[in-house]
């Protein structure tokens, strides 16, 4: 019968088994007995007891366990000295080329954040937008042709020149121009917003008056003005803004080209900045949404049955009067 001895500790002064390796009795035996400069210590207590079974003819095994390696080699082996001669080896990977590894899964599952397009004015930020998606669509031969313009616009390598931007404290404009768009030579995504003060809400509000596509001398204006606002302090920020899906820009006339249009953002922030970062979020979802207006008007109908029940129940009359047997009936 084998008895495995485990061994955790080595004096700091010795060269110990890589951890994870099997050694043999005769090499664990000969590393125990090397003296100490400090006297007797748990080390050789533990030798003592290793000889008194060598001198019993006791077989076992010891394992060296570690929490990391004690040496820094991609692999390492150690020869078992057994009987015969024969010998095998047990192969270990490094722990730093683990944490390697796992620094790199975790490099690739890292999501691909973009940062977002910024103008500056006097070397100061005053305009950011930023989007999960941007894309835009034409109509041609009763056939939508889209183009994705994420990657042009808020790409590391290429993004749109800025030319005809401007900002103050009244009106702002954010120009973005591209090359080779759906077949166009030039074309521009412009977005015109306006601030401007508000005597009933008591503050100043800034809201995206248009939204215009340029092309080849051509210009297609969507109006957001009545969807796209916020307090002039605070960015804004919605899910999903689109010309097409719950539309918040809507073309400006019946006959106005971007009739043939279609613009999507999504996961949209723009445009207000502090410092060199979006300010505070005003997002585009209501208060009252779908689910609340549901909780809302089924608590009244269950209030409105049970008024009137209580209702029917107060209405409820006992009799005061009753017959006497022995007397005339009640008329």
């Amino acid at each position: 019968m084998r008895r495995t001895v485990p061994l955790s500790l080595w004096y700091q002064r010795r060269s110990p088994p890589t951890a994870g390796h099997i050694v043999g009795q005769d090499q664990l035996h000969a590393y125990l007995h090397t003296g100490s400069p400090r006297g007797p210590t748990e080390y050789e207590v533990i030798g003592q007891v290793l000889s008194t079974m060598k001198t019993q003819s006791v077989p076992y095994v010891a394992i060296y366990t570690a929490l990391r390696p004690s040496q820094e080699a991609a692999a390492a082996a150690l020869s078992l000295e057994a009987g015969v001669g024969g010998g095998r080896s047990l192969l270990q990977a490094s722990h730093k080329e683990r944490e390697r590894e796992r620094e790199r899964r975790r490099g690739k599952e890292k999501p691909d954040v973009h940062s977002p397009v910024e103008f500056k004015e006097r070397d100061n930020t005053c305009i950011m937008l930023w989007a999960a998606g941007l894309s835009v669509g034409i109509l041609r031969g009763g056939r939508w042709e889209d183009h994705d313009l994420t990657s042009s616009t808020f790409g590391q390598k290429d993004r749109p020149k800025l030319h005809g931007s401007m900002c103050d404290q009244t009106k702002s404009r954010l120009v973005l121009n591209y090359e080779g768009v759906l077949g166009h030579v030039n074309f521009k995504l412009i977005f015109a917003m306006s601030q401007r003060h508000y005597p009933v809400s008591a503050r100043r509000w800034f809201t995206m008056d248009a939204v215009e596509l340029e092309y080849d001398g051509t210009k297609a204006t969507f109006n957001g003005s009545r969807n796209i606002y916020a307090p002039a302090e605070y960015s804004y920020r919605c899910d999903e803004v689109s010309s097409f899906t719950w539309p918040a820009l809507v073309p400006r006339t019946s006959k106005d080209p971007a009739n043939q249009w279609r613009v999507s953002f999504r996961d949209f922030q723009g445009f207000n900045v502090t410092g060199s970062d979006f300010a505070y979020a005003s997002d585009c979802a209501g208060f009252f949404t779908p689910g609340i207006w549901m909780g809302l008007l089924t608590s009244l109908l269950m209030v409105l049955v049970l008024t009137y029940g209580l209702h029917m129940i107060m209405q409820l009359r006992t009799m005061d009067r009753f017959d006497d047997p022995k007397g005339p009936a009640i008329s």
